[in-house]
């Protein structure tokens, strides 16, 4: 469509152009058709008057033809000097074409002044909001989105991350960790809990049969083997004889049931006992240094067996791909990227302080890219005038502007042929 209406353009103006060359080709001809049709009737006194008028009227139309005709190549082919100008001073033509577009119609000044007549971004956001809704916004956001996280480069975050935490590790006091640990094992009653636990394993251990019989065995023949004198070994015996293995494991387990469950109660004094036992050892510098050592051993152990490096790479590969899975799928656009960008949008419109922050930065970087590419816009002009020689040139021009000069050569005619009336109206009043 936009291609038909050029046509019709350019077929409309041509035919202007050829209306405008026909008048003054007529107007030419009328001038000198009058001027010959004079000479027969010169006694005629009236004639005077209309010879006058037609020979400045041909004069007049002859000197603008030859004028408007030099402008663009010789008069009848005649080498004339000062004549073609247009060619002659293709040149000076385009040096004076690209400084008046460059420099005057398209300054930078002036493009800047226009760009701040109005608000650059908040136009783009509105008009970035009022497309969002639209399936190639939507295609174009999980396009770029996709596109951005496989850019990520996971090697060099897996890199990066595995000297960050080495830095971190090796700059880690680890005596100050255990104390710190220890602290706070205290006060949240860690120690306390540990200790429950292991009453706990305690308990279910002594409560199998198994464990009872192994007990009832091993208390019966250590008695059997224990040696005495008098009365006490009679008595040793005895015992023995009455308890065995199965009573006396029985005994013994429940011996030490009743002391576990003793040790569960808070106010109980083997278990206070037991706990201040516990924490002096473990508050002692030696023991402290100890745990630091072994936690020195199992740190470079770690890190020298581990391939931290590895295992963050394929931590990242994992979440990359879970990602893409998550951006890919067909509620991404609309539920979470769409509303995300929208409040973002909205955000920023009712924050003037950032809306301006945004606007002086974005025209001064339009600024710096007018002042760095301006001069192109002269090379642009000059390329596309070279594209043409001086016949498509002069053709081109004669298309735009000949139709107004055609018109110069009918006033020509016309102005003469007034002029010579007047001035043999003069010429009579004279005489």
């Amino acid at each position: 469509m936009e291609m038909n209406n050029d046509k019709h353009v350019a077929e409309g103006t041509y035919i202007m152009q050829g209306k405008s060359k026909h008048t003054a080709a007529l107007s030419l001809g009328v001038m000198a058709a009058g001027f010959i049709g004079t000479l027969f009737f010169e006694g005629v006194p009236w004639v005077r008057f209309a010879q006058s008028g037609f020979e400045a009227g041909l004069v007049g139309g002859l000197a603008d033809w030859f004028a408007v005709t030099a402008l663009f190549r010789h008069p009848l082919g005649i080498p004339i000097p000062h004549t073609a100008l247009l060619p002659s001073n293709r040149e000076k033509v385009s040096r004076a074409l690209i400084n008046t577009v460059q420099n005057d119609l398209l300054s930078k000044q002036s493009i800047v002044d226009k760009l701040a007549q109005f608000p650059i971004v908040l136009r783009l956001l509105r008009g970035f909001e009022g497309q969002l809704g639209s399936d190639s916004a939507k295609a174009g956001i999980v396009t770029i989105c996709d596109f951005a996280v496989r850019q990520i480069p996971l090697e060099k975050l897996a890199r990066y991350g595995e000297k960050e935490l080495l830095r971190l590790l090796d700059t880690l006091d680890l005596r100050a960790l255990v104390q710190q640990a220890l602290s706070q094992a205290y006060a949240r009653g860690y120690d306390e809990k540990a200790f429950d636990f292991v009453l706990d394993l305690a308990e279910k251990l002594v409560g199998r049969s198994d464990i009872r019989d192994r007990l009832g065995a091993v208390a019966v023949q250590a008695l059997s083997h224990l040696k005495t004198n008098g009365l006490m070994q009679f008595a040793l015996n005895a015992f023995v004889g009455y308890f065995n293995e199965e009573k006396l494991g029985s005994l013994i387990q429940q011996f030490v049931l009743n002391g576990i469950e003793g040790l569960r109660m808070q106010g109980n004094p083997n278990r206070r006992a037991v706990m201040e036992a516990l924490r002096g050892w473990l508050d002692k510098p030696e023991h402290q240094e100890n745990m630091t050592a072994e936690l020195e051993k199992w740190k470079a152990q770690l890190l020298g067996e581990w391939k931290l490096e590895d295992k963050l790479l394929e931590l990242l590969q994992r979440m990359q791909t879970q990602a893409l899975e998550w951006i890919r799928g067909e509620q991404f656009a609309e539920t979470h990227a769409l509303p995300f960008i929208s409040r973002m949008i909205q955000q920023v419109e009712q924050n003037p302080e950032l809306l301006n922050r945004l606007e002086l930065g974005l025209r001064e970087q339009i600024a710096r890219l007018i002042e760095a590419n301006h001069h192109k816009i002269g090379a642009l002009v000059k390329e596309n005038i070279d594209r043409f020689d001086d016949a498509t040139l002069i053709e081109l021009m004669e298309d735009k502007i000949g139709g107004d000069l055609q018109w110069i050569r009918v006033n020509g005619a016309i102005c003469g042929f007034l002029i010579g009336l007047v001035l043999a109206g003069v010429h009579t009043l004279v005489s």
